[in-house]
């Protein structure tokens, strides 16, 4: 199936003006939502909307949070629970593009807002597709993240984010790094929304993300619904990208088998 029409548009969203792009196809069967990482956007989800779009029938958006990307800046300190703020974002933009029961695909930060979403509104999804998803703060957490700062001191990685985000670069790195190292972020923890996921979820994590153990993914088994995991051999924190072929042909499959019968 050709991807009929792309198009974007940039909408106020509560506070912010924050940035869309849709993939449509013809007669779609659903609708997959795309929910970035902590230093992503639209652009750096590649080719991944198109090919999923045309694999699956289904329209696929994705879009910037507040300081991500081509939507506004964001510099307000984040408080511990900025990422549900996020979730109820994305109701507000669910009901602007008259979506209804949609696939939600979150990677990372992202994940984490898709898993706050699935538990505040149970009935609001499809399923649930999560990759690298943090739901409590582990020592591999903070090791990452302290790793993280000091790539962003030691190499030329703030030019490379500053072809996608601008110069929102060093806001949304330190809103990330120092929110999550900061004293008061340690209690943070979603694992009280899991119970309330009714919904087919499939988890993803690297055989060797850097970010988290199989505590994360472990932590969906008291999910009321189906959950499928699949850890990804030879892969870290972007499985998705390390070993797309097998990631993109699981979600298919775990879409298929579930959803579009």
């Amino acid at each position: 199936m050709d991807v009929v029409s792309t198009s974007e548009e940039t909408v106020f969203i509560q506070t912010s003006n924050l940035y869309y792009k849709k993939w449509e196809v013809e007669n779609p069967q659903n609708t997959i939502v795309l929910l970035h990482d902590s230093l992503g956007c639209t652009v750096l989800w590649r080719e991944w909307p198109e090919e999923l779009a045309k694999e699956l029938n289904c329209n696929v958006i994705a879009y910037d949070r507040r300081g991500y990307g081509k939507s506004d800046n964001y510099t307000v300190k984040r408080p511990i629970n900025y990422l549900e703020q996020e979730a109820d974002i994305l109701k507000d933009f669910l009901n602007y593009w008259q979506v209804e029961k949609p696939i939600l695909f979150g990677f990372s930060d992202g994940a984490s807002v898709a898993t706050i979403f699935a538990g505040m509104f149970p009935n609001s999804l499809e399923l649930l597709i999560i990759e690298g998803v943090h739901v409590l703060i582990e020592p591999e957490t903070l090791k990452g993240i302290v790793e993280a700062e000091n790539i962003l001191q030691t190499t030329n990685i703030a030019k490379a984010l500053q072809k996608y985000h601008g110069n929102k670069v060093y806001d949304l790195y330190n809103a990330w790094t120092k929110t999550w190292l900061s004293e008061e972020h340690q209690s943070w923890n979603i694992e009280h929304f899991i119970p309330k996921i009714t919904i087919p979820i499939l988890v993803i994590q690297g055989e060797f993300d850097e970010f988290g153990s199989m505590n994360q993914v472990n932590a969906f088994d008291k999910a009321s619904g189906i959950v499928e995991k699949c850890m990804v051999s030879n892969a870290k924190h972007t499985a998705h990208k390390e070993q797309k072929e097998l990631v993109f042909k699981t979600i298919v499959n775990f879409v298929n088998k579930l959803l579009l019968k």
